[in-house]
């Protein structure tokens, strides 16, 4: 039987029984994006697992070896103490930041965007999509590390709230790094050079190694504008009980930072800019 005589109307016509209002949110939309994008996290889940590990044990021993005598002394432990916070919180800045750029870069080389940008897909699905694959990465990384120094140099959580709390913010401010170094990079050399050049040693300037409060009091203050500073501050607090700056000082920079970066990157979506090149 054909379709006029099975529905009275030629193959192809208008259905008024079917709706076809796209949802202000497009949860479909959003969950198979997630879904997407999770599997795509997992498929490299050695390198942003077993790597920073690896990295943050490397870099544990090298410091404690390199205490030479003050090893095994109160100072050398609590240079090892503060030490382990930092490593924690490199991993998880580290990797949200590049799955969240990666991921977005990896779409617009292979030409998958397309398919993004002509469904009835907008930047409130597919922006939260990409970050949700980012900050999962981050914590996943962070928690790693976590596991493996507990191996090494157990430490008691002062705050645990405290601590998620300002992980979970600082792998959603490097995810929407990530994310918007991906939206202006058009091929691989470019957000590496972001990482190189821009993300590495704003990590490593942000308290990781020594306190801030030690160093000269010009490059210190220039230091504290740094988000990554308070991210460290902030996490190093809610895992050792003190801290040189106000958590919630840490946490109200962090809220403002997480905000414009967010608002940018919506916008930026919205109106397709360098996602077709």
């Amino acid at each position: 039987m054909s379709s006029v005589e099975q529905t009275g109307r030629p193959a192809g016509a208008f259905n008024a029984a079917i709706g076809r209002q796209v949802p202000s949110f497009h949860w479909v939309a959003f969950l198979a994006l997630c879904r997407r994008e999770l599997r795509r996290m997992m498929k490299m889940a050695v390198a942003f697992i077993v790597a920073p590990a690896l990295m943050a044990i490397i870099y544990f021993f090298c410091f404690l070896f390199g205490l030479g005598p003050e090893r095994g002394t109160p100072t050398g432990d609590a240079v090892l103490s503060y030490l382990v916070p930092g490593l924690i919180m490199l991993s998880v800045l580290l990797r949200a930041a590049e799955s969240g750029g990666f991921y977005l870069l990896y779409s617009k080389i292979e030409g998958h965007i397309i398919d993004e940008l002509m469904a009835p897909v907008g930047a409130r699905e597919a922006v939260p999509a990409y970050l949700l694959a980012g900050v999962t990465a981050g914590l996943i990384s962070g928690l790693a590390v976590w596991i493996a120094s507990l191996f090494f140099w157990p430490l008691p959580v002062a705050h645990p709230l405290t601590a998620i709390g300002f992980v979970l913010a600082a792998a959603l401010f490097m995810a929407l790094c990530g994310f918007l170094c991906g939206m202006a990079s058009t091929k691989w050399d470019h957000i590496s050079a972001y990482f190189t050049f821009l993300f590495t040693p704003l990590s490593f300037l942000s308290g990781l190694f020594a306190p801030v409060d030690a160093m000269p009091a010009t490059f210190a203050a220039i230091v504290k504008l740094n988000p990554l500073y308070h991210a460290m501050e902030g996490f190093r607090h809610g895992m050792l009980g003190g801290a040189a700056q106000s958590p919630a000082l840490s946490a109200l920079f962090l809220g403002i930072g997480i905000m414009a970066l967010l608002a940018l990157a919506v916008r930026l979506y919205s109106t397709g800019w360098r996602m077709k090149s």
